[in-house]
Formats: structure tokens, C-alpha cells, sequence
């Protein structure tokens, strides 16, 4: 990862934010998928079969209930011609074909493959995308990103694997369960080909190459419209545009409103807080400690808020004491919040920073999202009028 200069309520270059920022836009889209019924009675030995596979998750119902994109007719061909006949993948065969990997995925394997749905590539920018299916190597490379070889795992292998290398030879990581791969969600999992066992995924995932081609064609588009100063730093008008929220949860945020992610741009953190449903207990920690107007004057801030589940996952003794001392309350809420603005590349670049509280948080990257302390950002990014807020999964503990 490149190191950046971090400069507090400065915006410096974001050449790795940008590349994070358009791999998050490909982090983003199938959740939408039609349902259909996916029982098979014509069958009852192929359907034996599928039950015996475990192909499970929201997504298989999306799948035909019969005919050779069904679960049933996939199990009877190998990878490259088994997604040819299921319609929620035909851009990846689109892709696949562009990349002369057909008969390759159709060889004996075998292999795990993450088979990113349309609508994943449909989040993608036309642009990228079309940047990216122009340069075959760039396509193989994201393409073999996706492929595990010589092995057939199931999702209860991934989770306990934990992580793998891919034909591309970079690594992709897995959430305990197996459903999720980079961050991204298994949407259908254990879904049986021929020559290995299918995942479908409702993103696309990057290798680092891509992430820097991203970065190039992004900063080169950047530089000629004039967005970026002569030092290469991003002028303030065009921070917003390069760099999108991403992660697990953004999707989950209202698509319009207030508490949209256009919404909370144009109010100052703890009104947009007041906004986002996933942000309630939060907002009620701030009013009791009397830091509404804090969060809400010019800063600029970089903020870490624990979604609601976070609190719920404290027992409700604690939870209690520490809402009923103002004090300790206080000493917890601003060990959440960084003075100067700070995207998700600049946090893992700067390693570690001091907080309002006067304590020190720790930053790393996990899957594609920031870790701060531990806990992991579910959704990163997000602009405010006064700070840049980063949706955590857990309430950060000042030593005190």
C-alpha cells in the first residue's frame, strides 16, 4: 500500500482511496434479485443431489427452478458452460469469454469459484468497466482473482480455511461462516458445477493490480479535468465525487432522504447521526453527554461510530453505568473521534492516531475495510458537512 502524507484538515492525494473508493463501487449491488422457486420435483435424484451440496443464501432463489441453469442442470456441466446457462451471471460469461477462459474453468479442476452476479458488474462505472474488458491481462487478472484451484470447498471449508490464495496468486479472506469473501456477501453459497462448487457473490472483488490500474485510469481522468492541484492533491470540489462510502453495510443505508448518504453530506455529523437508523443508540450516547453541539460545530472530525448492534452486543449492565456517569460517557463517545478528516487510506497509512480523548487508536485493513483498535468498519467513507464518519462494528474502549 502506498504511504500518504497525512495532514490534519487537509485533503491530501488519494491515490489508494480512489482505487478503494472504485473497487467499493463494484463492493456494492445484488441484494435486489428476483425471487423464484427453486424446488425440483422432476428430478428427485438431481434434486437429492442439490440438497445433499447444501446450496443455500438469499440469492438461490434468483436461480431457474428447472432447466440447465437450474441448480440440478449446473451440477451436470463444469464452470465456464454451467454459468453460460444461468442468467444471473451472463455479464461474467460475457467477461469470461473476453477472456478466453472458457475452457480453462471447463477443465477437470477442480475449482471454488466466486461468481459475481449482473448486478455486481452493473455497479460497476461504465468507464471501468469498459476499461477493464479492453485490456485482456487486466480482465484475466480480476477474473483469476475469483478462482481458487485445485480444490472444491464448500462454505463451512472457506470459514475455517479463513483465507486462500486464488489462481492470480493473490489472497481473498473469509468470514467464519464461509459467506462472505473480501467483505463481499456469499448471497449463494455451495451452488455444485461439474468441476467444483460455485459461489455467487453480489460483488466484484479486486486484485491489488486492478486496484492500481483503477487508481491510474482515475487520477489520470483527475488530472485532466483539472481536479487535482499541483502538488496532487485533490481540490475540495472534487473529494466527494472520487471517493465513495463503501463496505458490507452501505448498502443497507437508505437510498434516499435525510438519511441517505446524500442526505448526511449536506448536515454536520450529529444531525446526520440523528438521521441514519443504524446510528440511534449512538445518538442517544451523544445527547446524554451533552456533545450535540460538539459534533456539529466546524471541526473538521473523523469519526468512528458503532452501529446499533455494537452497543446491543454490550451487556446492559455496562451499557447502563456508562449512560448514567456523564463523565466516563464523555471519555468513551470522543476517544471515537480524530480531529482533521482522515479517508480510510489515509487512517491505514497513518497506522495509528490520537484521539479527542487524549488515547491512541490503531488502524489496519481487513478484507478491504479499515480496522480501528479491532473493529472493523462496516461501512467506510461516509462524508458529513463537518467529518468524514467510518460505521463500526464495535464500541472502541478508552484504556481509562
Amino acid at each position: 500500500m502506498k504511504n500518504t502524507l497525512v495532514r490534519t484538515g487537509r485533503k491530501p492525494a488519494r491515490r489508494f482511496a480512489i482505487a478503494m473508493a472504485a473497487g467499493s463501487m463494484m463492493l456494492a449491488a445484488c441484494s435486489s434479485a428476483e425471487v423464484a422457486d427453486t424446488t425440483t420435483t422432476t428430478v428427485p435424484e438431481e434434486a437429492a443431489m442439490v440438497d445433499t451440496m447444501g446450496a443455500f443464501g438469499p440469492g438461490c432463489e434468483a436461480v431457474p427452478a428447472d432447466g440447465e441453469g437450474s441448480f440440478a442442470g449446473m451440477a451436470d456441466d463444469p464452470a465456464g458452460t454451467a454459468a453460460s446457462n444461468n442468467p444471473v451471471l451472463s455479464t461474467l460469461v460475457t467477461a469470461v469469454v473476453e477472456a478466453d477462459l472458457v475452457d480453462t474453468l471447463n477443465s477437470d479442476g477442480p475449482f471454488t469459484i466466486f461468481a459475481p452476479t449482473n448486478d455486481a458488474f452493473a455497479a460497476v462505472p461504465e468507464d471501468v468497466l469498459a476499461a477493464v474488458l479492453a485490456d485482456k491481462d487486466l480482465l484475466t487478472s480480476v477474473l483469476t482473482y475469483h478462482v481458487i484451484g485445485g480444490e472444491s470447498l464448500d462454505a463451512e471449508a472457506l470459514g475455517a480455511a479463513g483465507d486462500k490464495a486464488t489462481v492470480e496468486t493473490g489472497s481473498v479472506e473469509f468470514g467464519s461462516d464461509g459467506t462472505t469473501v473480501n467483505g463481499a456477501n456469499v448471497i449463494c453459497s455451495n451452488v455444485p458445477v461439474a468441476n467444483g462448487t460455485v459461489h455467487i457473490v453480489d460483488s466484484v472483488l479486486l486484485p491489488q493490480v486492478a486496484l492500481d490500474a483503477i487508481a491510474a485510469m482515475s487520477e489520470g481522468s483527475m488530472e485532466e479535468d483539472g481536479a487535482m492541484d499541483e502538488d496532487g492533491a485533490m481540490d475540495e470540489g472534487s473529494m466527494e465525487e472520487a471517493l465513495a462510502p463503501s463496505g458490507p453495510a452501505c448498502a443497507s443505508v437508505p437510498a434516499s432522504g435525510e438519511g441517505s448518504f446524500n442526505g448526511m453530506a449536506d448536515d454536520p455529523a450529529a444531525t446526520a447521526a440523528s438521521n441514519n437508523p443504524f446510528l440511534t443508540t449512538l445518538v442517544t450516547a451523544v445527547v446524554e453527554a451533552d456533545l450535540v453541539d460538539t459534533l456539529n460545530s466546524d471541526g473538521p472530525f473523523t469519526i468512528f461510530a458503532p452501529v446499533n448492534d455494537a452497543f446491543a452486543a454490550l451487556p446492559e449492565d455496562q451499557l447502563a453505568a456508562v449512560l448514567a456517569d456523564k463523565d466516563l460517557l464523555t471519555s468513551v463517545l470522543t476517544y471515537h473521534v480524530i480531529g482533521g478528516q482522515y479517508s480510510s487510506a489515509e487512517l491505514v497509512a497513518a497506522g495509528s492516531l490520537e484521539t479527542v480523548n487524549g488515547g491512541e487508536v490503531t488502524f489496519g485493513e481487513s478484507g478491504g475495510n479499515i480496522t480501528v483498535n479491532g473493529a472493523t468498519s462496516v461501512c467506510m467513507d461516509v462524508p458529513t458537512a463537518n467529518a468524514t464518519v467510518h460505521l463500526i462494528d464495535t464500541v472502541l474502549l478508552p484504556s481509562s
